[in-house]
């Protein structure tokens, strides 16, 4: 039997990946409501046209992140 020093490493970089799949998947999920509220905001003119880009590219990014997400925790 061979002996694997690595294991805990690499299960607990299994769960990590997870558990930030998990809140990428769960934030671009959410992010149309914010999206909504950042619009009514921009359109009274107390949001700027930056924040709005910026609301987007981090929406963009959690889709990236979060797409492989399953909603099972386990090792990579």
């Amino acid at each position: 039997m061979t002996a694997q020093p690595f294991a805990p490493v690499v299960r607990l970089l299994g769960w990590v990946v997870t558990l930030l799949e998990g809140m990428a998947f769960w934030t671009a999920a959410v992010f149309p409501f914010v999206h909504l509220g950042a619009f009514l905001l921009h359109a009274r003119e107390s949001l700027g046209g930056t924040t709005i880009v910026l609301l987007v590219a981090v929406n963009l990014v959690a889709i990236v992140v979060g797409h492989r997400y399953d909603g099972v925790r386990g090792d990579r």
